[in-house]
């Protein structure tokens, strides 16, 4: 089964290392509104959380493409677009329910395509907010967490 990424929010500091990371692997430049995740703030509770793209399972931005330009990749099971084919009309960017595509300033779209199998942002992420591993490895360290804190209540 391929990896997923995935975000434990309580861990993340809002640094945005990961945005400036993602940046730039992808255009060489530090610059966090081109990063394929966006960390949102919510300041009154100090609280950070990492937006990113789920790899939905039946996605949206794929079925409402009209040339194909989106497709899933075999080996990382990314959600990718295949820029050669992409004509920029953004029903990608419109179909999808959680604002994952973006739009460069000369209009291009673009996604998260977990930087074929090596997310960026995972490697410069120093608290651990954000992971990629396989669905089982993360639900199961969950599960293991939620039981040692309830063990510690009783």
């Amino acid at each position: 089964m391929n990896k997923v990424l995935v975000c434990d929010y309580e861990k993340c500091s809002g640094c945005k290392s990961c945005e400036i990371a993602c940046s730039f692997h992808h255009f060489g430049e530090c610059n966090p509104s081109l990063a394929r995740l966006t960390v949102v703030a919510f300041n009154e509770r100090g609280l950070f959380v990492p937006e990113i793209c789920r790899q939905c399972q039946n996605p949206w931005c794929l079925n409402a493409c009209p040339v194909d330009a989106i497709v899933r990749d075999a080996e990382t099971g990314a959600v990718v677009i295949i820029d050669e084919l992409c004509t920029g009309c953004r029903a990608c960017a419109d179909a999808c329910p959680f604002g994952m595509l973006k739009v460069t300033p000369s209009g291009d779209v673009f996604k998260c395509d977990l930087c074929q199998g090596e997310p960026a942002c995972v490697k410069v992420c120093t608290t651990g907010a954000l992971k990629y591993a396989k669905p089982a490895d993360i639900y199961f360290e969950k599960a293991v967490i939620s039981a040692s804190q309830l063990g510690g209540a009783i």
